[in-house]
């Protein structure tokens, strides 16, 4: 019995859905790759996979492995962090967002889009990167509290966080900052 990476995609979702953070679409399909993995170790030992996940501490030991990936990156230097603000404005413009000033450090303010949620008096969303963090959301306000983005540090990494701000910009992805997500 084989489980398929859709299955797998789908079980890794289902675990990143119950966190506050943000799950680039890579890295689902990183964490389904290496659950694929941990079944099929568990076919070569003579377990069945149902039976080798049945309480899901495969799935979840995929997830967890792959986000804490990119939650806890290696350090960058300032260069490389300039780089990747960059590659963030470019593709939030590609997403046709509008950039705003932003009273976060080393962040990237975005405006909100006419018809999406709003978080009271904030201005939008801002997502910042240090040299030692992951990409992180917060609201386009001095005081905040922030949810990771877990997505490579990368140019594809930046459009695809620039994706997911923009799908919690219109209310198409769970927003982080909602208690009932």
């Amino acid at each position: 019995m084989s489980t398929s990476t859709t299955d797998s995609q789908t079980r890794v979702r289902r675990i990143y859905d119950g966190h506050a953070g943000l799950y680039a679409p890579s890295v689902v399909t990183e964490a389904a790759a290496l659950l694929d993995a941990y079944l099929a170790t568990a076919d070569q030992h003579g377990l069945d996979q149902k039976a080798a996940d049945f309480d899901g501490w495969l799935a979840l030991a995929a997830a967890e492995a792959v986000s804490r990936k990119y939650s806890r990156p290696t350090e960058r230097n300032s260069g490389e962090l300039y780089e990747l603000l960059n590659h963030l404005r470019t593709a939030l413009a590609a997403e046709g967002l509008e950039v705003v000033t932003t009273p976060v450090r080393m962040g990237v303010g975005i405006a909100p889009v006419p018809g999406g949620p709003t978080w009271g008096t904030a201005g939008g969303l801002a997502v910042a990167l240090y040299t030692d963090s992951s990409w992180e959301l917060m609201l386009n306000s001095a005081h905040t509290t922030s949810h990771t983005i877990h997505a490579p540090a990368t140019e594809a990494g930046a459009a695809e966080v620039a994706q997911l701000v923009h799908g919690v910009l219109r209310g198409d992805v769970a927003d982080p900052f909602r208690k009932n997500r």
